[in-house]
């Protein structure tokens, strides 16, 4: 393997002077000597999406299409990697360009690389998340380097978005090989084959595209003898709060992970977990509620006192758990924003625009922190501020950003409404309309507008 030290170390020390492009730059040298080094692969991508979020994205992201398809019909996949590489520069988060570099990595067998190109696009390109072609080519490359419960959960995601997709049920029998042929690797014993048989068994009801609850509690009571044997195994009593979500039993997840925590109180992501489990409980509670309230006409009326209750309960907790995390974890931008958001929720504004003021230095939530710290200032009467916020935001926005603007839009109308500008507000308001008729109440504050100004 070449000798890339030098280059990737003069790369991470211009990534702590935040000096982007020189950074990049060394990356992309370090790439040209060591096309296989994943962590070059990866941290180069890291660079430019720290360069965009914090100067803006180029006007123009056609990164060089034209180059790239005929480059298609080559048979270099190394000059096809160099030149799509290219095209990332200008457009990080595009899932086409990334996907070619990945497919070349993995014609080349540089699985690593391979898959810290399609972990990138898993986290940071649009709908990458949930692109099944993206978890799939993952799913295959983890098999390759033997990572097999991060194949597991990559096909598991792509179940989820894809249910019928055949090609994913094969990949499963795959997954379920490859955890075998790891684990009876290393038998030695009758008593090992055993036990191996147990973990096939355990595997390939995980494995079922569809889990049935009889399935989820046998394998619930696996994860507590686990648990018996070892009352600190982490690992376990995620699994058990996993599989009682796939019950739909959030509440009980979250009781049980709470548990946990009296026996290991320093296991804060456990802590972290459970309180997702218990906001899905809510969300759970509050739809069915909704949709109760609609097809029970008669009773609509109690459900939606119901739904109230619920929406209620879920803001307390919020501010009690998010509260708890920031505490245990105050340099965490992540949980300062959804502290921030539960203390705006309940009118606490004054307290929300502090923590937003630390959270907005995050490169993954500032422009939404940006909109929320003018929305505070709003409500706190300080509306030249509001106004001054708003636009520093809207000067860093690029085109990716489509909800944020609209978000924007519509508290910029708001604010202009707020300081007897209604004309201005009409014209905020009614360029929202004709974009997006359906965002928030944008229709109900354009009529209102109008009747007030005799149009």
């Amino acid at each position: 393997m070449a000798d890339v030290t030098r280059f990737i170390a003069k790369a991470e020390d211009a990534m702590k002077k935040r000096n982007y492009d020189y950074a990049i730059q060394m990356y992309q040298e370090a790439l040209l000597v060591d096309p296989a080094n994943a962590d070059a692969r990866r941290n180069f991508r890291t660079a430019l999406i720290k360069k965009y979020d914090e100067h803006g994205y180029p006007k123009s992201l056609l990164g060089g299409l034209g180059g790239v398809k005929t480059l298609m019909l080559g048979k270099d996949p190394l000059k096809m990697i160099e030149e799509t590489e290219k095209s990332v520069v200008k457009d990080p988060k595009n899932l086409k360009y990334n996907m070619r570099v990945a497919a070349a990595l993995q014609v080349l067998n540089h699985h690593d690389a391979a898959i810290s190109v399609l972990e990138f696009m898993i986290n940071y390109c649009e709908n990458g998340k949930n692109d099944v072609p993206t978890l799939k080519a993952l799913a295959n490359e983890y098999i390759k380097v033997k990572r097999t419960k991060d194949a597991q959960q990559a096909l598991s995601r792509a179940q989820r978005v894809a249910p019928n997709d055949k090609e994913i049920a094969t990949l499963a029998k795959n997954i379920a090989a490859q955890g075998m042929l790891d684990t009876v690797g290393s038998v030695k014993s009758s008593y090992d084959l055993v036990k191996n048989s147990d973990q096939a068994a355990e595997l390939e009801k995980k494995q079922r595209m569809v889990m049935t609850s009889n399935d989820a509690d046998s394998l619930i009571s696996l994860e507590e003898e686990k648990l018996k044997q070892n009352p600190l195994d982490r690992r376990a009593v995620r699994s058990i709060g996993e599989l009682l979500a796939k019950k739909k039993d959030y509440n009980k997840a979250y009781e049980r992970l709470r548990e946990f925590l009296n026996v290991d109180p320093g296991a804060t992501e456990i802590g972290d977990l459970a309180a997702k489990y218990k906001n899905m409980y809510f969300d759970h509670a509050i739809k069915a509620c909704q949709a109760k309230a609609i097809s029970e006409p008669d009773k609509a009326e109690a459900w939606r006192a119901q739904e109230k209750k619920f929406l209620d309960a879920r803001k307390a907790f919020g501010i009690e758990e998010f509260g708890r995390q920031v505490e245990a974890a105050p340099t965490d931008l992540d949980k300062r924003f959804a502290f921030g958001q539960a203390l705006y929720d309940i009118g606490r504004f004054d307290e929300a625009f502090k923590h937003f003021q630390k959270a907005v230095k995050s490169p993954k939530h500032a422009k939404a922190v940006g909109v929320l710290m003018g929305r505070c200032l709003i409500e706190m009467g300080r509306l030249e501020l509001a106004e001054q916020q708003f636009t520093n935001v809207a000067k860093v926005l690029t085109d990716d950003d489509v909800e944020i603007r609209k978000s924007l839009q519509y508290f910029t109308a708001d604010l202009h409404e707020r300081r007897g500008d209604k004309k201005a507000a009409h014209e905020g308001f009614q360029t929202l309309y004709l974009d997006d008729s359906e965002f928030m109440d944008v229709e109900k504050r354009l009529d209102k507008l109008r009747k007030e100004l005799g149009g």
